[in-house]
């Protein structure tokens, strides 16, 4: 149980850090609009730098406001990002579950920043391998039979193989990088120690 927690803390991280490398993009770009409209905010005072005391003060004030919005926007960072209903449960048996659930979890924030040509190609389809790989694990925990938990538990094997799959394909597409095919291909393998392990018990989680 310790090693599992140590396991998902470690992919907490991970997607900390996939949503920290958001935020300087996000900063940017909120940046240079800021910065846009600083420019044609002092264009417009070099334009009126002949008009009267009272104008000239009234730009300088909208100047050092539209300075003081720039900075605001320019510090912009986004909340980290926690989801503590997928902590490691008490009960071991459902310890597939959880690790399930982080790693579709990870897989959705990473791909939030793959090219937008392969968002309805390889992407969709390794989001939509990881939740069908939590939803073969809920049907296989509803079955009160063992023959038909035991086929929704393989057919959720199946899913974990085809994530492999589709991790190295979206690599090669770089649609992800190597560091983020490797975490999922590690924590693949968990699930998959898990799942063998719930099999072999032949109970329900």
């Amino acid at each position: 149980m310790q090693n599992e927690t140590v396991q998902l803390s470690l992919l907490d991280d991970e997607i900390a850090n996939e949503l920290a490398n958001e935020s300087p993009n996000v900063s940017e770009d909120k940046a240079a609009d800021g910065a846009q409209e600083i420019s044609r905010g002092q264009g417009a005072d070099m334009s009126s730098a002949n008009s009267a005391d009272s104008d000239n003060a009234s730009d300088k004030c909208g100047a050092t406001g539209q300075r003081s919005e720039f900075d605001r926007i320019n510090n912009v960072s986004r909340a980290p990002f926690r989801i503590h209903d997928f902590d490691t449960p008490r009960d071991k048996e459902m310890a597939v579950f959880t690790h399930a659930k982080k790693l579709s979890e990870y897989i959705f924030v990473i791909t939030e920043k793959s090219p937008k040509k392969l968002r309805w190609s390889i992407v969709s389809r390794l989001q939509n391998i990881s939740t069908e790989l939590i939803e073969n694990l809920y049907r296989a925990n509803n079955e009160r039979e063992e023959a038909a938990r035991l086929e929704y538990q393989k057919r959720a094997s199946v899913c974990i193989d085809l994530l492999d799959f589709y991790a190295e394909t979206a690599k090669r597409m770089k649609a992800i990088n190597l560091h983020q095919m490797s975490v999922i291909a590690r924590q693949t393998s968990d699930v998959n120690k898990l799942l063998r392990g719930w099999i072999k018990s032949g109970k329900r989680a």
